[in-house]
């Protein structure tokens, strides 16, 4: 007992001797099991997809420019009308009685000359009856003048007789000057007269209200019309000159404007006369074709996109002023494009990236999109027609992960064993 108590502080000093670990083999990850497909060549034409509206070409508000109240309108809207066609009636008796009153002051006028209708622009002064009679008395005058001047040069005659002819003979001329300058104002008040004559029937003839002439024509080469989408009067209502009454909206829709907002990174590749494909909800199988006409040169800074006018030919009427549209914009076309399958694409932060399989490693290709079809996207990058890249299980691959590629049917890891097995098979 003695000897256990004194064995015991040595054995407490003494360390328990360390274990070693065993050494086990290093892990190896297994391969990734992927699907794949091959990069492909093909044509693509390069679009801007955008949205917008559809206006029609041109739009006009049709006022009369002389009031009245409203005797009849023809149309109403959604009729067709050609140009210059009669719209609406004013009543005229008012500016009827107008015109009455202006052609009696030219008759007037005319009276005055004794003419029965207005003279030419080279009509004469000479011939007027006023004028004749004055130059007949400066003859006359000039006559007894003369006589007068001879008898004096021979000592006969007397001097106050002489005087008298020659104040006759200057009292003519000043008669036949100004029975020419009383014609020539008559003559003009005779123009005066004529114009407002001639305004007065322009006034008239302004209370039926017609379509305005239009120079436009259809593709098929006939003359373009109108299609009214407003009528702002009825029978009986009473029209305004100023301010003005509006009293129909007309349209121009054989050919629309498509406006859209294209964002700013593509204003080095829309131009004028480019093709623009449309499509809108009411024919969803059916692309209507236009041409880019005009871009606005300035870029708006809140959504920095620029506007663009596109001409959509529309001659069976079917697209729609005010629709809402989808259209594409072909800003280019390749022959031999580089495109990979939508589901080989992985986008993060903004960065778009495939995996290429090389040497049963994934590779990493940053890439950029262009064009889309249906299942592919243009990918511009390192990649070249015939690479292999993965088109699932991107989500556990990284830079230089082992692969294994896969049957995607059967899911099952397609091995080299495997592949001999099958042929055998067969």
């Amino acid at each position: 007992m003695v000897l256990a108590l004194a064995l015991l502080p040595w054995f407490g000093c003494q360390k328990a001797a360390p274990v070693e670990p065993t050494a086990s083999a290093p892990q190896v990850a297994a391969p990734i099991p992927v699907t794949v497909a091959a990069v492909e060549v093909r044509p693509v034409q390069r679009r801007v997809s955008v949205v917008g509206a559809l206006f029609g070409l041109e739009k006009i508000t049709v006022t009369p420019k002389v009031e009245g109240r409203v005797l009849a309108t023809h149309f109403d809207v959604g009729d067709r009308v050609p140009p210059n066609t009669k719209l609406l009636e004013l009543d005229p008796t008012d500016l009827q009685l107008a015109v009455n009153e202006a052609q009696q002051a030219v008759d007037l006028e005319l009276a005055r000359l004794d003419l029965s209708k207005p003279p030419a622009e080279n009509f004469d002064i000479e011939q007027l009856p006023s004028v004749q009679s004055a130059r007949v008395k400066l003859d006359n005058a000039k006559r007894h003048f003369d006589r007068q001047k001879g008898l004096a040069a021979q000592g006969g005659g007397a001097g106050q007789v002489y005087d008298q002819a020659e104040t006759d003979l200057k009292v003519a001329e000043s008669g036949l000057r100004q029975a020419r300058i009383d014609a020539r104002t008559t003559l003009a008040t005779v123009r005066h007269r004529e114009s407002v004559l001639m305004l007065a029937k322009q006034r008239l003839s302004e209370t039926v209200v017609k379509a305005p002439p239009l120079m436009g024509r259809k593709a098929s080469g006939e003359p373009a019309d109108y299609v009214i989408t407003k009528r702002m009067v009825s029978t009986g209502e009473m029209v305004r000159a100023f301010p003005s009454t509006p009293v129909y909206e007309l349209m121009i829709d054989d050919t629309l404007k498509l406006h859209v907002m294209v964002p700013e990174r593509y204003i080095a590749q829309v131009k004028t006369g480019l093709d623009v494909e449309v499509r809108v909800e009411a024919y969803p199988n059916e692309v209507f074709p236009g041409k880019v006409m005009r871009i606005n040169p300035t870029i708006e800074s809140q959504s920095r996109s620029f506007d663009v006018e596109a001409h959509i030919p529309n001659p069976d009427h079917r697209l729609k002023p005010g629709g809402f549209a989808k259209a594409e914009v072909v800003v280019g076309s390749s022959d031999a494009a580089v495109t990979v399958p939508v589901e080989a694409v992985t986008r993060f932060a903004g960065v778009s990236k495939v995996f290429r399989v090389k040497d049963q490693k994934a590779e990493e290709v940053v890439i950029t999109i262009g064009a889309q079809g249906p299942g592919w996207l243009e990918a511009f990058g390192g990649l070249e027609a015939g690479d292999v890249i993965v088109t699932s299980g991107q989500s556990k691959l990284s830079n230089g992960t082992s692969v294994t590629v896969r049957d995607p049917v059967s899911e099952a890891p397609v091995t080299r064993s495997t592949e001999a097995k099958q042929t055998e098979t067969k």
